[in-house]
């Protein structure tokens, strides 16, 4: 999870609280919105001296607002630069199917059929995201290029970790490869829909 919450705090300072609205919100898919989770991948960055925050009062509560240093760009940079492995993202309970040939064979197709709404749910739930997110995406842009003109750190830091002095380019560029990770869960999610009707069918 840190090497996302490096990610997200390439883009902008956020507090834990908005870090987990992201998260719930976007990536869910990709990684777990727990605050505990999330405080303890902050407590590692601050150790490592990859971010840093500033306290500040809003009505009348202490908060943090976390953001990136150098050290955590060039971090970042490294991991982000690396091939992806998504060869060991399958899920733990797949095992049952491994061993549902020591379940009756009577009670198997409700399994499958269980299985397959299972998928079904989060494949809505991802197509809801998309929609949201498509229909969010302009203001989200004005957000940004608002963000990045009042603070030229952040600008520069997505100026040379892209190698583009194009900002609404390296928007554009960062906004279609959030989407396409997006597509890529509801792409495989239609598939593995695909894939269990057609076992059923074929098993049972």
């Amino acid at each position: 999870m840190d090497k996302l919450l490096l990610g997200l705090l390439m883009l902008q300072r956020f507090t834990v609280y908005e870090l987990k609205n992201i998260i719930s919100k976007r990536l869910w898919g990709i990684c777990s919105d727990s605050t505990g989770g999330i405080q303890a991948a902050i407590k590692k960055l601050l150790t490592s001296e990859l971010i840093v925050y500033e306290e500040y009062v809003e009505r009348s509560v202490n908060k943090k607002r976390y953001s990136i240093t150098d050290k955590g760009r060039e971090e970042f940079q490294v991991w982000v630069r690396t091939p992806a492995d998504i060869t060991g993202t399958t899920k733990m309970e797949l095992g049952k199917l491994f061993f549902m040939g020591l379940v009756p064979a009577e009670k198997r197709p409700a399994l499958i059929d269980g299985l397959i709404e299972n998928t079904e749910r989060e494949l809505e739930r991802y197509l809801e995201l998309e929609s949201a997110i498509n229909s969010s995406i302009e203001g989200a842009k004005v957000e940004f290029m608002t963000f990045w003109g009042n603070n030229s750190e952040y600008c520069e830091g997505i100026r040379n970790a892209v190698q583009n002095t194009n900002d609404e380019h390296n928007l554009i560029g960062i906004a279609d490869y959030q989407m396409s990770s997006i597509q890529f869960l509801i792409d495989t999610r239609k598939f593995e829909i695909e894939w269990f009707k057609k076992f059923r069918e074929e098993n049972m």
